[in-house]
């Protein structure tokens, strides 16, 4: 039952989507006068039509989708020039909001979309570049490892003990990634660490369970999990602090003071400067946390010289470490200040840390400042003794939460996601266009008809709103692919008007029909391309 509802939703969505595009060129065809031979639901051959003015409205066998037929469209003969109620007779204001009409109402149907979406509560629309800023805010919550979702009961992995919410971290003593987990559906003879309700547990699929009569799948379905940036401790010494708050070799660093860790840099620079460190550590299969209490040695730094003073005549200069004066350590600004003005009218003898070089000065205040200004250097002496590098660990998204906002914050921000996400689509698109030309692949990113079948089905099981969410996104798809410059699409036909207003006069209609066939052809070529890596990544 629940696969002939996906069937129907499949229908009924691709159906609205291309209905909603084809009544924007009709509804533009009309305003401008136009003349509009027939508006049909679903594909020819036609089951029922009734003509109603000028233009026929038809329902046809094939229930999918629909289309627009108007007068002079895609005709190479002469007479349709001179037409005045024909498409190619139309001036070229006209034929451009006419061939946009169509875009721009599947643009209008993802906003109206995207702003009932927000209105109510959706999970907002991801890009690639989006996904590491969602974690660090909190809107994708992670379960380090792979988190099963479903154990299909008398499967192999039911057998072994495995339940839904079971985080698994490691195969054979390996920590989890997309290699050793695709080897488990060629050989599921393997050792499983496993964390269930935070205690860690080893479960095994013996070759045994392999060979006996019963069902020979895994039974496992998980949750979406991907590699996600972190930083990882190479070696850490005995000695340093670090060690001896808790942090070990391996650790995987998470987050530190509450901020997420996705390389080097970001954490250099988050504990630059900060005594204590609120880790949070991934460590064989558990998330841990570790406080780091940093030991430091304040000095003192000259951080302005006034021109003219004794400090600036002696050949103080800015950015010196003022190490102590007449032989006194000196490591508080308050305690130079206080220090100089009680031996006021005194030559005291500096010794300045420039650039690792002692150097030695001898300045008299002469009763007035000395003329320099000062500023604690705060130097964290344990940074000693650990080393880092950049790794991948895999992850899976537990929660995306919902945003909702008030009606009128929703209107800008459905309409802010929307372009944002037409930007993605259609750098995606281009991408694969570029990959399948170049190097004869398809990424597992992108999906045919099949693909979003499959997609539907889950969607459908997962409710409407997020149904809905998966509309407004095939809908922006269906606009931004539809307005490249490619023949036989929208985007096509509005190039040669574009190259018609640059030349001064029209392409020869013939030589353009016969582009647009071509490029007709390239597109299904490119349909059934997409439709077969579908069908070899369902068998997979």
């Amino acid at each position: 039952m629940s696969y002939l509802l996906t069937v129907i939703a499949f229908v009924v969505i691709f159906s609205i989507l291309i209905l909603v595009h084809e009544f924007g060129h009709f509804i533009m065809a009309k305003r401008a006068g136009i003349k509009v031979e027939e508006f049909g639901f679903g594909l020819p051959p036609r089951m029922w039509g009734k003509k109603k003015g000028e233009t026929i409205y038809s329902l046809n066998w094939i229930p999918f989708g629909g289309f627009v037929r108007m007068l002079g469209e895609d005709q190479v003969d002469p007479k349709m020039l001179k037409s005045k109620r024909s498409f190619a007779a139309q001036p070229m204001r006209a034929r451009v909001l006419v061939i946009v009409a169509g875009v721009v109402m599947n643009f209008l149907l993802a906003w109206v979309l995207m702003f009932v979406g927000f209105t109510v509560g959706m999970q907002p629309l991801l890009g690639p570049d989006d996904v590491l800023t969602a974690v660090n805010d909190g809107q994708i919550v992670l379960d380090q490892g792979v988190k099963v979702k479903s154990v299909e009961e008398g499967s192999l992995a039911g057998l072994a003990g495995f339940k839904a919410d079971d985080i698994i971290y490691s195969i054979n003593g390996n920590k989890i990634d997309g290699i050793n987990l695709g080897e488990i559906t060629k050989d599921p003879s393997k050792s499983f660490g496993v964390i269930r309700n935070g205690a860690p547990l080893n479960l095994q699929i013996s070759g045994n369970d392999v060979l006996k009569d019963t069902p020979q799948k895994l039974g496992l379905g998980f949750y979406d999990f991907g590699d996600f940036p972190r930083v990882r401790i190479f070696d850490l010494r005995p000695n340093t602090v670090a060690y001896q708050a808790g942090l070990r070799s391996e650790d995987v660093l998470l987050s530190v003071n509450g901020q997420q860790i996705f390389g080097i840099p970001q954490y250099e620079s988050l504990i630059r400067g900060v005594a204590k460190l609120e880790y949070t550590v991934f460590r064989d299969g558990l998330v841990q946390q570790v406080i780091v209490e940093r030991t430091k040695a304040r000095q003192v730094i000259i951080s302005g010289i006034i021109p003219d003073s004794p400090a600036y005549k002696a050949g103080l200069k800015n950015q010196d470490v003022i190490l102590t004066i007449n032989g006194k350590q000196m490591t508080d600004s308050q305690e130079i200040v206080d220090y100089i003005q009680a031996h006021n009218n005194e030559q005291l003898a500096y010794m300045i840390d420039r650039g690792g070089t002692q150097l030695f000065y001898e300045i008299k205040s002469e009763g007035g400042p000395v003329g320099i200004m000062l500023s604690e250097l705060m130097s964290y002496v344990d940074g000693q003794g650990i080393s880092l590098y950049n790794t991948d660990q895999v992850a899976s998204i537990r929660e995306i939460k919902n945003v909702q906002y008030p009606v009128h914050v929703a209107i800008y921000k459905s309409l802010g996601e929307t372009w944002k996400m037409s930007v993605t689509t259609a750098k995606m698109f281009t991408g694969f266009v570029a990959g399948l030309v170049s190097r004869g692949e398809v990424p597992a990113t992108v999906s045919g008809p099949i693909g979003i079948a499959q997609m539907t089905h889950v969607f459908v099981q997962e409710g409407f709103i997020p149904l809905l969410r998966f509309v407004a996104v095939l809908s922006l798809s269906l606009a931004v692919i539809n307005i490249l410059p490619f023949p036989a699409l929208d985007g096509g036909r509005l190039l040669f008007i574009v190259i018609e207003l640059l030349v001064g006069r029209r392409v020869n209609q013939r030589w353009e029909n016969y582009i647009h066939v071509f490029g007709y052809f390239l597109i299904m070529a490119l349909i059934l391309v997409v439709t077969y890596s579908d069908i070899m990544k369902f068998f997979n």
